[in-house]
C-alpha cells in the first residue's frame, strides 16, 4: 500500500472502510485471467486463446523445418511462416492483456461510482 492509499483509508470513515475492505484491494493475476472468461465477451476471449495456441504450434512446426530444410528458398519460407505465427501471437497477447487493463480499470471506475453514490446519499441527509 502506498502513501495515497494509506491516506485514503484514513480519511474514509469506519463503515466506509469497512465496506472497502470487502473488496480486498488489487485481484491477483489468475484471478484477473479467470474473470475474463465470465464476462460479456468471453467467447472472445476464447478464441483469442484458441488461436493463439493454434499459431504457437505453427510457429513450432515452421522452426522445426526451418531447421531441418536444405534449400535456401524453403528455409525462407519457413522463416517467414515463424515470423507470421510469432506476429500473429504477439498481437492477440497484446488484445488480451489490453483486456485485462480494460477490466482493471472498469473495477477502478465502479469503485469510484460506489463511494460517490454514498457521499451523494451524505449529503442529502
Amino acid at each position: 500500500m502506498n502513501e495515497l492509499d494509506r491516506k485514503i483509508q484514513e480519511a474514509l470513515r469506519k463503515e466506509d472502510a469497512e465496506l472497502f475492505g470487502d473488496f480486498g484491494g488489487e485481484p491477483s493475476m489468475l484471478d484477473m485471467v479467470l474473470e475474463t472468461f465470465h464476462g460479456r465477451h468471453r467467447w472472445l476471449v476464447m478464441l483469442n486463446i484458441f488461436w493463439t495456441l493454434v499459431f504457437a504450434a505453427i510457429f513450432v512446426l515452421a522452426a522445426l523445418k526451418f531447421f531441418r530444410a536444405e534449400e535456401m528458398r524453403e528455409m525462407m519460407m519457413w522463416a517467414a511462416a515463424g515470423i507470421f505465427s510469432m506476429s500473429a501471437v504477439a498481437m492477440m497477447k497484446t488484445w488480451y492483456f489490453m483486456e485485462l487493463n480494460k477490466n482493471a480499470v472498469t473495477r477502478e471506475i465502479k469503485r469510484l461510482e460506489l463511494q460517490i453514490a454514498r457521499l451523494a446519499s451524505r449529503i442529502k441527509e
